[in-house]
């Protein structure tokens, strides 16, 4: 029974860190500020103040994508140096 139960909470954490990660950055960042307002802000007393603090520094997280990659930061000049003569 036990068992079953740490299963279950296991795949519910994962499922919806998957749904989290493969949301679109501006929809988690809404999200996530919305949560925290709800919460009080970090101003607010308690568990739901620091819950709410930590809200809002995920939702300043930048979480992956194109504008992290290196090549995201080359200068077109850099770009067509990089792809070489043959494109």
């Amino acid at each position: 029974m036990l068992e079953s139960l740490v299963i279950g909470v296991v795949v519910l954490v994962a499922a919806l860190y998957a749904v989290w990660a493969l949301m679109p950055a501006s929809t988690r960042r809404n999200l996530a500020m919305r949560w925290s307002h709800a919460l009080g802000g970090p101003s607010a007393p308690g568990v739901a103040g620091q819950l709410a603090a930590r809200l809002q520094k995920l939702a300043k997280v930048r979480a992956g994508g194109c504008s992290e990659c290196p090549a995201a930061t080359l200068t077109p000049a850099e770009r067509s140096q990089r792809k070489g003569p043959t494109g």
